[in-house]
């Protein structure tokens, strides 16, 4: 057992202790920071479903956490949101992004250090403790990295299994507008997280917030004089 695992008591216990208390910050969060929400359930044998499941990077780590690993359905989640082209070329800002993982992220909710790589810049096997709100830390290796996106990878203990990918594209119909996306591909790592963090929704929340709150600096750092809404895609993906 990893110093991130918890044994299950444990994880329900301290996940109980601090639901309420989560739970009102978070929903107090979502008046200062609003988006909007679509969220549906697929079965994934629909050929008709519209969406297609996006294999992870390549990654040769023992401690890899894949999301055939983890338990429950496969979620895709995607938060985007669009922001001036003007101050930033996109692998300028991508860069900028790479570099400030940390400060972009809400600390309170999910807290990035970098332990193995260069502070300047990101390259394939880059690796960061996350110490998450609630019994829930882990770790995330870097497993691709291209001139407009980088894909991060969970490792062993993270309450999650899969892969979460940053990216930035030119929006289609408006010129000097970029779309900045995070989306993810993960199941629950257990069952125990499987409850907390799926079914009493608090690990859904705050992984809500955590983005939300990460975009909306990075339209700040644009330059954006009103920060946008952010929009949520989520769906689960049943067997």
């Amino acid at each position: 057992m990893t110093r991130y695992q918890s044994k299950t008591p444990a994880v329900l216990v301290v996940a109980g202790s601090v639901a309420a208390i989560a739970l009102f910050a978070l929903m107090w969060r979502r008046v200062l920071a609003p988006r909007r929400e679509r969220r549906r359930t697929k079965h994934r044998a629909d050929e008709h479903a519209g969406s297609s499941v996006t294999k992870a990077p390549a990654d040769h780590g023992v401690d890899r956490q894949g999301e055939e690993s983890g338990v429950g359905d496969l979620t895709h989640r995607r938060y985007t949101i669009e922001v001036p082209g003007s101050t930033f070329s996109r692998q300028s800002l991508l860069r900028e992004i790479q570099q400030r993982v940390h400060e972009l992220s809400p600390s309170a909710l999910a807290d990035f250090e970098k332990t193995a790589g260069n502070a300047t810049y990101m390259v394939v096997g880059d690796e960061y403790d996350v110490t998450m709100l609630g019994p829930w830390n882990g770790r995330v290796r870097v497993a691709k990295v291209t001139d407009d996106s980088f894909t991060l990878v969970t490792l062993d203990g993270h309450p999650e299994a899969g892969h979460i990918t940053f990216a930035i594209e030119d929006q289609s119909t408006q010129p000097d507008t970029f779309v900045v996306s995070i989306e993810s591909w993960a199941r629950s790592r257990d069952k125990a997280v499987q409850v907390a963090y799926d079914t009493l929704s608090m690990g859904r929340e705050v992984q809500a917030e955590v983005w939300v709150t990460f975009l909306q600096r990075v339209a700040e750092l644009t330059g954006c004089e009103e920060i946008p809404n952010v929009n949520i895609d989520s769906e689960d993906l049943a067997t």
